[in-house]
């Protein structure tokens, strides 16, 4: 976590500092990001990063903590004393448009480290994204589960792993798609994309075997 001297900043200064450290990890391989391009950027002396944060690694892991309370917050809004599994993915798909336009590099960041990660903590980063991001979505697929609304023979860790992959995946192939035609990935055909996640949760609720 940063030090006393980053939080006693202004609180302009700090958003600089943590948004440009976002956008340099996110679109940087672990390896290439260079703290000196990210104090040029932000305006502040190279040494006076390490006065606000221990190393890198102190950096890395405090903006993924940032952009994972980001989305979060997103999910926070959801009443999952009453939602079921299936309404919580189609209402994750419909928020997630929102959260890419309005923070894309936190989404990026959080996909790399989710998935790719290619820093020397990957081990601590999948366990702190477990303890951050995955308990809720673990604790309503088990609900989902008592009432009956999801199958119980197969056990909620593979549920949890199958959703949040096949899910990171589609938004993943959205981004492509969007690419290719030289789009923002929010300018992609609403029609287009609304059939798509409708087809995602079919195979969700049915399965592909062929009854």
């Amino acid at each position: 976590m940063p030090r006393k001297t980053f939080f006693n900043l202004p609180e302009e200064k700090r958003k600089k500092i943590t948004d440009t450290l976002i956008k340099y990890f996110a679109t940087r391989p672990y390896s290439k990001v260079d703290i000196e391009d990210v104090s040029r950027e932000c305006k502040v002396a190279k040494g006076s990063m390490y006065l606000y944060f221990e190393n890198k690694k102190d950096m890395y892991f405090y903006v993924i903590e940032e952009s994972a309370k980001k989305i979060l917050e997103v999910a926070g809004r959801y009443d999952f004393e009453k939602i079921s599994l299936f309404e919580y993915v189609e209402k994750s798909f419909e928020d997630t448009w929102k959260f890419i336009k309005e923070h894309p590099y936190e989404y990026m960041l959080l996909e790399k480290t989710a998935f790719y990660d290619d820093s020397p903590y990957k081990e601590e980063i999948q366990e702190f994204l477990k303890t951050k991001t995955k308990s809720f979505l673990y604790e309503l697929i088990v609900k989902n589960q008592k009432v009956g609304l999801i199958r119980e023979d197969i056990s909620p860790e593979l549920i949890l792993i199958f959703i949040e992959s096949s899910s990171w995946g589609l938004k993943r192939f959205f981004i492509e798609m969007a690419k290719l035609q030289g789009l923002n990935v929010y300018d992609l055909p609403k029609d287009y994309v609304k059939k798509t996640e409708n087809d995602y949760l079919k195979l969700l609720k049915e399965g592909i075997e062929k009854k």
